[in-house]
């Protein structure tokens, strides 16, 4: 009979249990932690940062709570500066900044799985692959089912690959004895061939332009020619060429306005006056150059008035 009431007690408990969705032997549901002791391990936590084990306590201890646990003001004051940081951040100084802000919130609240996230972020752009994808891992473990959890052990997949790769690097760097550089490969030097000296300049002796220069011009009515004088140069006292206008039977007087020479080359600007007519006025423009045998002068020749307008042909210039 005692047995028969104990089976019955047995089965009370059982069916029980399957009402309420209890499974015999099931861990505790979440509900059964204390907040004093959450905040003990987190006081723990910040002794003792880089403690794998003691952080994944208590991420899995806050999970126990009733609710979710409040998340102090300056957790998210922290969390605001972290993402300030990372957005202004332009080289790996301003990115480990990001992630020291980053930790000191999550040294606050240790569970939520945003801020793992976001710490996560910037230690990749610091280069930190290992450090990112164990973050990753606590932010899994803090909100398994978050909707982009899928996202984020995609996102640890492809870290892997960067983390392995920083890995192989840093064995082969200090550990490895760097081998000698290989003798360097002889070089044949051939001499640069000898620098052709220029044959020096040939300078124009500015005493070959000192004289009276004329030109030739078609008589009137086709008649002979008229040897018309342009200008006279002479060398003056201080060794320099001096440029005259030539006298005129008109009555015009000229005057030289422009005088420039550079070797073998000169130009000339002769302005003409009357001064029965105060309006009219000519100009000539010689624009020469010397020939090699310094004789002559060839170039252009052109003449304006205020009564002709404009008028240019080549010229021959010789001197007399």
């Amino acid at each position: 009979m005692a047995q028969g009431k104990g089976t019955g007690i047995f089965l009370l408990i059982l069916i029980s249990a399957l009402l309420t969705g209890t499974a015999v032997g099931a861990p505790a549901e979440r509900g059964g932690g204390s907040l004093d002791t959450l905040k003990q391990y987190v006081a723990d936590l910040k002794k003792n940062p880089e403690n794998v084990e003691l952080r994944e306590k208590v991420i899995k201890y806050s999970q126990t709570l009733k609710q979710k646990p409040p998340l102090p003001e300056e957790f998210e004051r922290q969390m605001s500066r972290g993402s300030a940081y990372l957005k202004k951040a332009t080289d790996v100084e301003g990115f480990n900044k990001a992630v020291e802000t980053f930790k000191s919130a999550l040294a606050m609240a240790p569970w939520e799985a945003e801020g793992y996230v976001e710490l996560a972020t910037a230690q990749e752009k610091a280069g930190l692959f290992s450090e990112a994808i164990q973050n990753l891992n606590f932010a899994l473990l803090a909100d398994p089912n978050a909707k982009n959890a899928r996202e984020i052990r995609n996102h640890v997949y492809e870290l892997e690959v960067y983390a392995e790769d920083a890995k192989q690097a840093l064995k082969v760097s200090p550990s490895v004895p760097v081998p000698p550089p290989p003798p360097p490969t002889p070089v044949k030097v051939t001499a640069p061939a000898p620098k052709k000296t220029a044959a020096p300049e040939k300078k124009t002796n500015p005493k070959a332009f000192v004289g009276n220069w004329f030109y030739k011009d078609a008589g009137p009515r086709g008649g002979e020619e008229v040897t018309t004088q342009a200008f006279t140069i002479t060398l003056g006292s201080d060794g320099k060429l001096v440029a005259a206008a030539p006298r005129r039977s008109t009555g015009a007087v000229g005057t030289v306005t422009v005088f420039e020479l550079a070797d073998d080359s000169i130009h000339i600007l002769v302005t003409w006056k009357l001064a029965t007519i105060p309006s009219y006025w000519k100009t000539e423009d010689y624009d020469m150059t010397l020939s090699p045998d310094e004789t002559k002068l060839k170039g252009s020749y052109r003449i304006k008035s205020s009564g002709k307008g404009e008028y240019a042909e080549d010229k021959v210039l010789f001197k007399q």
